[in-house]
């Protein structure tokens, strides 16, 4: 779980319960997550404290659109919870949406869980697999217009005729990519960058010079977001905080101190 910063949402299978899901199930799928993400857990940046952090922001948020019916919320919170899983891939490489995919639909646990979900809340597991699809990102935009594109196809195969999926697969996005600073420490929260770089790095996309510079671009494009607006002000008065230590004059006068 997250270090100490800002006090977190409440624990995801919580939300879940009020939504519903039974507790058997809920702890289910805890136990589930818990031993699923390879390498050292201090280290990366996408491990166990992530999928945490995006689900129960996926399920804090939900909070803001009453209307929305119980089971499509159980259905994005879980989709939230699986979306970056790929527990096959090599510790310290980031994960892939594709492998994702192809282990909900292999491994014998991942699809009895998804259809115990499935059968109480009236979804498919086509349906968790698009919406999971929505969270794929890649900083080269030919790449991310395809992944779009693999997105929107799905979305038209296993929602037809339904703009819903469209309209929550970009929120279900951005709140993949900003909930882990939202409440984190800027120690805790430089800690996870610099583990998100080891991954990069690991596959050929970063060089370690430059990461800070990267991630201040990042994290200044999901403020000018307009999902920025839906979040509590507390959380981005955090976030502003927090943008404000990846500014490159402090980052030199770190440096000149250390």
């Amino acid at each position: 779980m997250p270090k100490a910063g800002k006090k977190p949402y409440p624990e995801f299978t919580a939300e879940l319960r009020k939504l519903g899901v039974p507790a058997h199930l809920c702890a289910r799928l805890k136990a589930f997550l818990k031993d699923r993400h390879p390498g050292d857990q201090e280290r990366i940046y996408h491990g166990l404290a992530h999928t945490h952090e995006v689900a129960g922001l996926t399920a804090h948020m939900l909070h803001r659109w009453p209307k929305v019916p119980a089971e499509r919320k159980v259905l994005l919170i879980l989709a939230a919870a699986f979306h970056d899983l790929d527990p096959e891939r090599q510790p310290g490489t980031p994960a892939r949406v594709e492998a994702t995919l192809t282990y909900l639909r292999a491994d014998d646990d991942a699809r009895g869980l998804v259809a115990e979900f499935c059968d109480r809340f009236h979804f498919t597991p086509g349906q968790v697999s698009a919406l999971i699809m929505a969270t794929d990102y890649s900083e080269h935009p030919g790449q991310m217009a395809s992944k779009k594109k693999a997105f929107e196809r799905a979305h038209r195969y296993h929602f037809p005729d339904d703009p819903w999926v469209s309209q929550w697969g970009h929120r279900l996005a951005y709140w993949d990519q900003i909930g882990t600073y939202l409440h984190n420490t800027p120690e805790e929260s430089r800690r996870r960058v610099a583990g998100l770089g080891r991954e990069m790095r690991s596959i050929g996309v970063w060089r370690r010079a430059g990461i800070e510079g990267k991630s201040r671009r990042f994290l200044s494009r999901l403020r000018r977001d307009h999902l920025f607006t839906y979040l509590d002000a507390a959380d981005r008065k955090h976030f502003d905080r927090l943008l404000g230590h990846f500014d490159p004059q402090r980052s030199s006068a770190r440096k000149r101190r250390g």
